[in-house]
């Protein structure tokens, strides 16, 4: 694995699309890609227009603000970060400051590396061009010396969410060991909205107890999970991206088609149900 920091001339070559000039991945397309190729390329490849961000995604984005300035400057920053930035004291204000001030504590205060930080990576992978691009929450310095990577979830928290998010670190572990970063240690993730089950029945309470991993759980709701960074998801993750390279370029665009999900969290389901229902033939 051999890369470099993308030059500004590589960047303008760059694209979304498969077979126009250098291949342009995002974490967010990848991890598209990954999850449905059909969803893929009405987004990237033809660029079909999304729908306006929902109240849900607004208020994502305003929290990560929030946390954002909660690891920069401190937890007592957070009430008033968060009143400028339109979010309530009811929407997780209160677990997201007490879940950072606890992991302040408990990791003998934050050192934060780096917070929001975009990173453009050149590489040729497998005879192909790829920018590999990745925004990252935050950096912070571990106690034992090494790095740990920070991501924020808003919306509940399950098992399946907390892996889709752990594949995503991977993700951005891979891009910051080939520029020469400091050794990634462990993940933290971070979930100002998860509701703690009344019987204390949850897998993810669970998770968060086994052996290594460290749980901070908020006053109503909230969970904050760290973890070591294990290198066979990183080796496992490698041997998949292979596959997904070779699927993507060379434009293999499968559906994906899921009842319930499709229609409730994929902005061009209408597209699929019209192909399905022989409303409009797929012609690639």
């Amino acid at each position: 694995m051999w890369m470099t920091k993308a030059s500004e001339e590589q960047i303008s070559r760059s694209s979304y699309r498969p077979g126009d000039g250098i291949l342009r991945i995002s974490k967010s397309s990848l991890m598209t890609y990954m999850k449905c190729p059909r969803q893929f390329y009405w987004g990237y490849v033809a660029d079909i227009p999304r729908a306006p961000p929902t109240e849900e995604m607004i208020r994502g984005t305003a929290v990560h603000t929030v946390m954002e300035h909660g690891l920069l400057v401190g937890p007592e920053v957070i009430p008033e970060v968060a009143a400028e930035q339109g979010v309530d004291e009811d929407e997780g204000v209160d677990s997201l400051t007490l879940l950072i001030h606890q992991i302040a504590h408990d990791l003998g205060g934050l050192e934060v590396v780096e917070a929001e930080i975009k990173h453009e990576v050149y590489e040729q992978f497998d005879g192909h061009e790829i920018i590999w691009v990745g925004l990252i929450d935050g950096v912070i310095r571990h106690p034992d010396g090494g790095l740990c990577l920070v991501e924020l979830k808003t919306g509940n928290m399950g098992m399946s969410k907390l892996g889709r998010t752990r594949k995503e670190l991977v993700y951005y572990t891979r891009m910051l060991r080939a520029l020469g970063y400091d050794e990634v240690t462990h993940f933290l993730y971070i979930s100002p909205d998860y509701e703690i089950p009344e019987d204390g029945d949850d897998k993810l309470l669970l998770e968060g107890n086994k052996r290594g991993k460290t749980l901070w759980l908020g006053p109503e709701r909230g969970i904050a999970i760290l973890e070591p960074f294990r290198e066979r998801s990183l080796n496992t993750f490698e041997e998949n991206l292979y596959d997904t390279i070779e699927s993507l370029t060379s434009q293999q665009w499968p559906m994906k088609w899921n009842d319930y999900f499709c229609p409730v969290w994929c902005d061009f389901s209408l597209n699929c149900e019209a192909e399905l229902n022989g409303m409009m033939e797929w012609d690639i």
